[in-house]
């Protein structure tokens, strides 16, 4: 097991209503087929970090191979007002969706999408709180109802699995997804939620270092030790946008930890596959897709490097996009 110092320093500086945009039993764009029947599209993704870069990317290689429309305009909007002044750290749900409301109405204004996805567990959680949420004519999925309807699916194959539920303090706090679960009929003490503070920013940094791993053992052996039966097999969800990047290493420790037969599950991938549909496969002869990344933050040359890396085998465009990202201080305007 990899554990490090700078684990334990890190460890010791740490220290010091309920809807999305679509209703689960009939998201958003299930049936519309106007949104399908498109020639050109302008989807943007949001998250409060990069963590959203990896839904982006996702639907760049697949929406290349799909070839749905002709032309894809896929805009990444970085809803963080800054690197010291995180949603996590705000402190009421007021706050939080006073400032993400503000976000909101730039990205309509400023990019009029035909679809907008909250890339991102934290700000899918504040959406149903912002005024946007209950104005707005634009469609929005949130990324919850994907790692809830991820669960329920592999319940049903595996009945007598366990479930941890892994996010920031604010998705975890919300306890949103044990709503559903409850409201479904999974027995309440099946599941684990599991906050794991800061995990999401050292990821950002560098998703395959050391300190990860150690972050993530150290956050999976408290879950699995909340577990009634800790040697029973667990469905891990990782709800966080950001987790994805660091797949492998829940995967391998949660086996370690737990039972071999443990899973881990990432609702990134279910909101790829929600837009990139495979029954619509050659509807355009070729796809042109553009991808454009803007941020009111700004993103250190290392998490440009280390994310653009990662994504560059598969994702050529949202690596150079993000490369090269439209730094715009003037994004959105908090202070309203």
């Amino acid at each position: 097991m990899k554990f490090t110092q700078k684990l334990l320093v890190f460890l010791i500086t740490a220290a010091t209503p309920f809807s999305w945009g679509c209703a689960m039993k009939d998201s958003c764009i299930k049936s519309d087929k106007d949104f399908y029947e498109k020639k050109e599209v302008r989807i943007l993704i949001t998250d409060s970090g990069l963590g959203g870069i990896s839904v982006t990317a996702g639907l760049e290689e697949k929406l290349f191979n799909l070839k749905i429309w002709d032309k894809v305009e896929l805009i990444f909007f970085n809803a963080l007002p800054s690197a010291n002044y995180r949603y996590n750290d705000l402190p009421s749900m007021e706050e939080k969706a006073r400032i993400f409301n503000i976000a909101l109405e730039k990205m309509e204004e400023k990019y009029v999408p035909d679809l907008i996805l909250i890339a991102c567990n934290t700000l899918s959680v504040v959406y149903p709180h912002t005024e946007f949420s209950k104005n707005t004519k634009t469609k929005v999925l949130g990324i919850v109802e994907f790692g809830v309807e991820q669960v329920l699916e592999e319940l049903k194959k595996n009945p007598d699995y366990d479930v941890i539920i892994t996010g920031t303090n604010t998705t975890i706090e919300s306890r949103d997804h044990e709503k559903i679960l409850t409201e479904k009929g999974i027995n309440k003490e099946r599941i684990v939620n599991q906050a794991c503070a800061g995990l999401e920013s050292e990821i950002q940094h560098n998703p395959q270092s050391d300190l990860v791993y150690g972050m993530i053992e150290l956050y999976l052996d408290e879950g699995v030790n909340r577990l009634k039966d800790k040697n029973n097999k667990t469905i891990v969800s990782l709800c966080c946008s950001h987790y994805g990047f660091s797949e492998n290493y829940f995967t391998e420790i949660i086996k370690e930890l737990n039972n071999a037969n443990s899973i881990v599950l990432n609702p990134n991938n279910r909101m790829i596959e929600e837009v990139a549909k495979e029954e619509f496969r050659n509807r355009a002869v070729t796809s042109e897709i553009k991808v454009l990344v803007v941020s009111r933050a700004e993103i250190t040359r290392e998490e440009r490097e280390s994310i653009g890396n990662f994504i560059e085998p598969y994702a050529e465009r949202t690596a150079n996009a993000l490369k090269n990202y439209g730094y715009i201080p003037d994004l959105f305007n908090i202070s309203k």
